[in-house]
């Protein structure tokens, strides 16, 4: 005779382990990233981008400096017209030995390229009016675009301009697995102070570039009170409350095809 069970282990009897590392002190003007790249053949870096300064630093899995304060050969500037990404050692350079990174715009804006440098300041690359695609849930969610992709004959780097025009190119290696293209947080809107009695800030980072995105904000019964077209790759939004009644506020960030993230605040007066 067969006897099903069913074991419940209690709190106690549940073995955990979570130890503290380090920490990385960022200011809150959202100008300042850390992630983990992996520059080729497993060799994982933290990487903290200060795009104030326009420097970044590669830290090892230990944390202690690997590569401190690189310059970022051109100006991001704090509106982030330019943001880092592909940071490795075995992807548009054949030398394994040199370290490269791509800087490349949101949007394919005339008066922007596509640049890819080495870490010592020299330009291996650069395309006029052109940045990769991304986009997470592009059409209505079925798909994920990325910049570069690996293939079986090699990686591909893919560029468009504003007249969407598309441009391929062949990569000298291969895209490491887990390198992080754009520091891309699926938190696309930042909301604070939350409450408050006063303005209310939302800081977007779009997720994506093929697409127009908006936010809306309702009112507790969903009324549309205010709808706001998202053209910049990091926007801030400052709301002034003194038109708006205290209460519950709802807010909705989409594209033609899909809400991406909502959310709500609270005016308290």
């Amino acid at each position: 005779m067969f006897i099903a069970c069913v074991c419940l282990l209690s709190a106690a009897s549940i073995k955990a382990q979570v130890n503290y590392e380090s920490a990385y002190l960022l200011p809150t003007s959202g100008y300042e990233q850390l992630w983990i790249t992996n520059l080729g053949n497993n060799n994982y870096k933290y990487v903290h981008v200060d795009y104030i300064n326009d420097n970044f630093s590669l830290y090892n899995l230990n944390h202690t400096p690997y590569m401190l304060n690189i310059p970022i050969a051109i100006s991001t500037d704090s509106s982030l017209s330019y943001q880092i990404g592909y940071i490795t050692s075995s992807l548009f350079d054949c030398d394994s030995t040199n370290i490269e990174y791509a800087l490349m715009s949101q949007s394919p804006d005339p008066t922007k390229k596509f640049y890819i440098y080495r870490t010592d300041g020299t330009l291996i690359f650069s395309r006029d009016s052109t940045t990769v695609p991304y986009c997470y849930g592009c059409s209505v969610g079925s798909v994920e675009i990325n910049g570069i992709v690996n293939t079986p004959v090699g990686a591909k780097l893919f560029l468009f301009n504003s007249n969407n025009t598309w441009f391929v190119y062949g990569l000298c290696g291969v895209l490491p697995e887990n390198i992080t293209e754009i520091n891309q947080s699926h938190s696309y809107v930042k909301v604070f102070p939350n409450p408050t009695s006063q303005q209310i800030n939302f800081q977007i980072t779009p997720p994506g570039n093929l697409e127009k995105y908006g936010l809306t904000i309702f009112n507790s019964t969903f009324q549309t009170i205010k709808t706001i077209e998202i053209t910049e790759p990091n926007t801030q939004i400052n709301l002034d409350s003194e038109s708006l009644s205290s209460g519950t506020y709802f807010y909705s960030l989409q594209s033609k095809n899909k809400v991406f993230q909502t959310g709500k605040f609270i005016l308290t007066k």
